[in-house]
C-alpha cells in the first residue's frame, strides 16, 4: 500500500537521525552504556522494522483508506492522554493514572467491576514499584497522596 510505503521511508529516515544523533552522545558498551545506548538500539530496531514492512507492502494492492472507522475511539484514546498531561501534576499520579487506564478499558466491553479492579489493582502495584521499591518520586496532587 502506498501509504505504508510513505510511512516506513519517513520512520526509516527518522530513525537514521536518531540513530546518528545517539552515535554523537556515546553508545558505550553493554557492560558500560552510554548516554546514546537506548536511544542508537530504539532507531536501530525502528529502521529495522520499517525495512521489514516496507518490503511487505511492496507487493500489496492499493486498498481504499476507510476514514471513520473507530474515530470514537481515537478520540476517547487522545482525550484520555490530553487529561493526563493536563492534570498529572494538579491531581497527582494515583488519580490520574486510575482515570485515564479506566478510560482505556472501558473501551473494551468487559464488565465495569472487571474494569474498575483491573485499573485499582494496576495502580495500586505501579505505586507500591515506583514509589515505595524504586523510590521514584511521582506527581502528589492537591490531595498529597
Amino acid at each position: 500500500m502506498r501509504h505504508n510505503l510513505i510511512a516506513c521511508c519517513f520512520l526509516f529516515a527518522l530513525a537514521a537521525g536518531f540513530g546518528m544523533k545517539s552515535l554523537s552522545l556515546g553508545i558505550g558498551s553493554l557492560r558500560n552504556p552510554g548516554a546514546g545506548f537506548v536511544p542508537f538500539w530504539s532507531a536501530a530496531l525502528l529502521a529495522c522494522l520499517s525495512v521489514v514492512i516496507f518490503v511487505r507492502s511492496i507487493g500489496e494492492k492499493n486498498v481504499i483508506l476507510q476514514f471513520g472507522k473507530g474515530w470514537k475511539k481515537s478520540a476517547w484514546v487522545l482525550g484520555s492522554l490530553l487529561f493526563y498531561f493536563f492534570f498529572l501534576e494538579k491531581l497527582g499520579f494515583p488519580i490520574t493514572a486510575f482515570v485515564i487506564i479506566f478510560a482505556l478499558l472501558s473501551l473494551q466491553n468487559r464488565k465495569w467491576v472487571g474494569i474498575f479492579l483491573a485499573t485499582l489493582f494496576t495502580v495500586v502495584l505501579s505505586y507500591v514499584i515506583f514509589e515505595i521499591w524504586l523510590g521514584v518520586r511521582l506527581p502528589k496532587g492537591f490531595l498529597g497522596i
